[in-house]
């Protein structure tokens, strides 16, 4: 990663901000450097001379995935079927977290064998031959209809889910076959599944001779590493992440409810992908994730420290940005430190990402910083790019042990916790490279002072 350093500092308007968002222009206070942590330079305010980015609209994205993506990824797929000794995979809907209000999620697994997040609610993809999707007819005249019939997908309208994949099965003849099941048990955030029990039971009675385990592991292991048609999305959905910071940064000011932020956040996000954001949680003096991803009416103070988990979505694909801010004066006295905590173990992390390297090799610096604050170390701090099923967490527990692949994305986002509840987290989405990391992100990470 290389460093830069300007000379001036960026202030936006709120009519610079609401037309940019209007026009789907992504517009940036920052410059993608690293910070140098020079005296005086830890509470800068925004000032005049904002870079603008290019331009972000519905029309300057993709508008779908290609033929060549989807069939890629079920050739991946397949072969880690083939691995396993499995001949068919029955993919069920997942929703990851769906305990959390409105989480822009997907139906990960579905989404990421078709390309398409709805409207669809099993896939029945044998080992070889034709991929069956089963639907209602609420897909008849759509466009994913029409990309479906592209991508050689075979859509069958069902009103019995039990009943469309019992005559795929027998149409792959795999009666008698193993039999893999996503999102049966032990699937990511839901450690007891989603498929139901009077779906799954009639079709275990219909193929008595037929062996059925869990595999969402299969999924998982494959949409973790990103192809460049993935990273080029991910790319794109991190700056209409910074957009929606952007947006935080001009409306945040004490006396603002946190409901206007918030809403401000969104507009900017959608005006931009034209997709639902794939989060948008922030909140004063508290982790950002604590708003549970939707506006409130709590009012801001002055000396209050903003955090956020704030993602855009393009493609159905989401990844993170994080930057806390303090609104108004004064700071909380141990803001300063913890903010320079969190830029430095940032920094420190990503010169320490490579291929080969184990995630719990990488949060070395955080850890140590966790201690010498008398914290736990293993954190979260880990979260990955893309559809919502992917690994998130720190050096702890099984996440500490994969081991780093290029291709791979993930937000590194080391947070601190300060006296009055808030939190001081600086993160990026980074890119595993050959050579190491690329950040997705544009902007300048350093301390930005609200006010």
């Amino acid at each position: 990663m290389k460093s830069s350093s300007k000379s001036k500092d960026t202030v936006l308007s709120r009519r610079d901000l609401l037309q940019g968002a209007c026009a789907g222009v992504a517009v940036s206070a920052f410059a993608p450097v690293v910070p140098a942590w020079a005296s005086g330079a830890q509470t800068r305010r925004v000032s005049s001379g904002a870079q603008r980015l290019a331009a972000i609209t519905p029309e300057s994205l993709p508008k779908a995935w290609s033929a060549d993506e989807i069939h890629r990824r079920w050739l991946a797929v397949r072969q880690k079927m083939k691995d396993a000794n499995i001949d068919c995979l029955l993919v069920c809907q997942h929703h990851p977290g769906e305990m959390i209000s409105e989480r822009q999620d997907g139906d990960a697994d579905i989404e990421y064998l078709t390309g398409i997040s709805l409207p669809f609610k099993w896939v029945i993809l044998p080992i070889e031959g034709k991929v069956t999707a089963l639907s209602t007819n609420q897909v008849r005249g759509t466009r994913e209809e029409e990309l479906s019939h592209e991508r050689g997908i075979e859509i069958r309208i069902v009103d019995v889910w039990s009943e469309g994949i019992i005559d795929a099965m027998k149409e792959a003849n795999v009666g008698q076959s193993r039999i893999g099941v996503s999102d049966l048990v032990n699937a990511s955030r839901q450690p007891e599944g989603e498929v139901t029990y009077t779906t799954y039971e009639r079709v275990l009675k219909a193929f008595p001779q037929a062996k059925f385990e869990p595999a969402s592991y299969l999924i998982d292991g494959v949409a973790a590493l990103h192809s460049p048609e993935e990273i080029t999305v991910l790319e794109k959905t991190t700056q209409v992440g910074e957009l929606g910071l952007q947006a935080m940064f001009e409306t945040a000011r004490p006396g603002i409810p946190q409901r206007v932020v918030w809403l401000a956040m969104f507009n900017a996000m959608v005006n931009a992908s034209g997709e639902r954001p794939f989060r948008v949680s922030v909140r004063a003096n508290g982790a950002g994730n604590s708003a549970l991803n939707r506006p409130l009416e709590e009012v801001m103070r002055a000396g209050d420290v903003l955090s956020q988990e704030c993602s855009g979505c393009v493609l159905g694909y989401g990844s993170q940005v994080n930057h806390s801010v303090v609104v108004g004066s004064p700071a909380p006295p141990d803001w300063d430190a913890a903010a320079k905590d969190s830029l430095d173990t940032f920094n420190e992390m990503v010169a320490l990402i490579a291929p080969g390297k184990m995630v719990k090799d990488i949060c070395a610096p955080y850890d140590k910083r966790l201690v010498a604050r008398g914290a736990k170390p293993g954190a979260l701090v880990i979260h990955s790019g893309g559809l919502g099923t992917l690994p998130r967490g720190g050096s702890a527990g099984a996440v500490g042990e994969i081991v780093l692949e290029k291709g791979m994305v993930f937000d590194v986002k080391p947070a601190f916790r300060l006296k009055n509840g808030g939190t001081a987290q600086f993160g990026d989405s980074i890119l595993v490279t050959e050579n190491g990391a690329r950040r997705l992100g544009k902007r300048e990470m350093r301390v930005v002072k609200l006010s």
